[in-house]
């Protein structure tokens, strides 16, 4: 029997154009698309769900992006979870921060959401049925 099991991404932004912006794009993609507008409701979707990729935003209320990446990767179950995030600040000043936190990746908004794949594409294959149109 074949897997059918479709690849999850969730989505922690507040901005709900982009959140919806990202979820189109991933829907298309045959992903299994779970969305947050708040840290810790997406940390416990997290938690709850164990999808294969977070994409967060990294000023989100009560709990920042760069914690939930900590949270996430220092815990033996969620530590294989794909993390990238997303800041509009200046990745010079983000970098302390990030480095620490055990995220894979962080972008710099605005971003072309070709470049939010590249930073997944070395560890997996869920990418490729992606058309990627930046």
């Amino acid at each position: 029997m074949q897997n059918t099991k479709k690849q999850s991404v969730l989505i922690i932004e507040s901005d709900a154009a982009v959140s919806s912006n990202l979820s189109k794009r991933f829907q298309k993609a045959g992903m299994l698309v779970i969305t947050s507008s708040d840290g810790y409701e997406g940390y416990m979707r997290a938690r709850n769900e164990v999808p294969a990729y977070v994409i967060s935003e990294t000023l989100m209320p009560s709990i920042s992006g760069f914690k939930l990446a900590r949270l996430l990767k220092y815990d033996e179950r969620y530590r294989k979870i794909k993390i990238v995030l997303l800041t509009s600040n200046d990745l010079k000043i983000e970098d302390k921060v990030f480095r620490s936190c055990g995220a894979d990746a962080i972008l710099q908004k605005p971003f072309r959401f070709s470049e939010l794949i590249e930073k997944f594409k070395p560890e997996t294959q869920a990418w490729a049925p992606l058309k990627i149109q930046s």
